[in-house]
């Protein structure tokens, strides 16, 4: 398998902040390249998630167990919003502090085990699949003992290519499959976690279905994996590419914060534009969209627009009021940023103090990259100290 990665920021940079474009059907859409049109389209109402998606029939729902037909990410307030806060308690700034004590003790532990196997090792077997693996889990309420599969089934599930439609129906069987089961459980015993929380919201003041409940359940499991995963093998390997920046953290632990902000802006994991259609006809950025347009917003090209960021093509690690795009904008804003911002903060931190002379085992360009996924992230980071 040859390296892949994303294209250049050049090839989808244009020199207005919208660009008419051919899309693969033959239709003609718009690419939003600029921060304030794409913070515009990701917020306006007149653009919308769940027609951006294929048109479902009455029977299609059925079809597709593990989606439960629609939840959060093709759906548009007011029923976005009704299932967002269904789980939004889960994701605040104060219950993720609570979590960090037990991120960074998660984070000490796979670092244990990854010295006490010598160099050289692959990061992301070592730290990058483990920790939100982990974290998603034990937020979820899913038993220790019953992990081991929930990596394979999520990478399926987000698997562009490379799958065939027999094993992603079987996985997807199996993963709503343990769902039901665990929510029978949580329905039975009650525990301190997400996923009870859910089941009283289900219950008790019947804010969702069943068949919500159980695909909101699964969509946290995917979501709270393979992008942080992918985002934090994307910030070590640009890190240590550069010996210069990872010397520079390792000498300021103060930096951490800043770095992980900057990394997100120069390296995010799903490097693929985010779809809209137009409901209306409507102007962005003095481009007039027809109704029925596609639209889709480059956050890779937004996270380096001039007119927001000084010097953009230049990583800079202690970059002040960093506003990229990469968590999204408006009502779909990533509802588990701050869990992915703290892990990635543990994870950058302890790697930085506990391993000083960490490096790349191979040459930075020989690192492959992941093809057959939503998300874009190194397929093995070996390195050695």
């Amino acid at each position: 398998m040859t390296p892949a990665t994303p294209p250049p920021i050049s090839e989808v940079r244009t020199p207005g902040p919208v660009a008419r474009v051919r899309m693969p059907t033959g239709d003609i859409g718009y690419v939003v390249t600029r921060a304030a049109e794409a913070q515009h389209v990701l917020s306006d109402p007149a653009f919308s998630s769940a027609a951006s998606f294929l048109p479902r029939t009455a029977a299609d729902p059925g079809d597709d167990p593990v989606g439960a037909g629609r939840v959060l990410f093709d759906m548009d307030p007011p029923e976005h919003t009704r299932l967002r806060r269904v789980v939004a308690r889960a994701f605040t700034r104060r219950r993720v502090e609570s979590m960090r004590e037990g991120i960074a003790t998660a984070v000490d532990g796979l670092l244990d085990e990854m010295a006490a196997g010598g160099p050289p090792a692959d990061l992301v077997q070592a730290l990058c699949a483990p920790l939100p693996l982990t974290d998603i889990c034990e937020l979820l309420g899913v038993p220790l003992e019953d992990r081991a599969p929930f990596r394979a089934w999520a990478e399926t599930i987000v698997a562009v290519r490379g799958r065939t439609q027999q094993e992603i129906d079987r996985v997807r069987a199996e993963i709503y499959g343990y769902m039901v089961g665990l929510v029978a459980a949580r329905r039975a015993e009650p525990a301190d976690d997400l996923l009870s929380e859910m089941v009283s919201a289900r219950d008790r003041e019947e804010r969702i279905t069943e068949r919500e409940l159980v695909g909101l359940a699964v969509t946290l499991l995917i979501a709270g994996h393979g992008p942080t995963m992918n985002q934090l093998g994307r910030c070590l390997h640009a890190l240590l590419a550069d010996p210069g920046m990872y010397a520079a953290l390792r000498r300021d632990p103060g930096l951490v914060e800043p770095a992980v902000e900057e990394l997100l802006r120069t390296v995010p994991s799903v490097p693929v534009p985010t779809p809209r259609l137009a409901l209306r006809d409507v102007e962005v950025g003095g481009v007039a969209i027809p109704a029925g347009s596609v639209v889709a917003v480059s956050a890779v090209a937004a996270n380096r627009d001039p007119a927001v960021f000084t010097d953009p093509e230049v990583t800079d690690l202690g970059r002040p009021d960093n506003r990229h795009l990469t968590f999204g904008h408006g009502p779909h804003f990533c509802i588990g940023s701050h869990l992915a911002r703290t892990e990635m903060r543990a994870a950058l931190g302890a790697l930085a103090r506990r391993f000083p002379d960490l490096r790349l085992a191979v040459a930075p360009a020989a690192v492959e990259w992941r093809a057959d996924s939503l998300f874009h992230g190194p397929l093995e980071l070996p390195v050695t100290w």
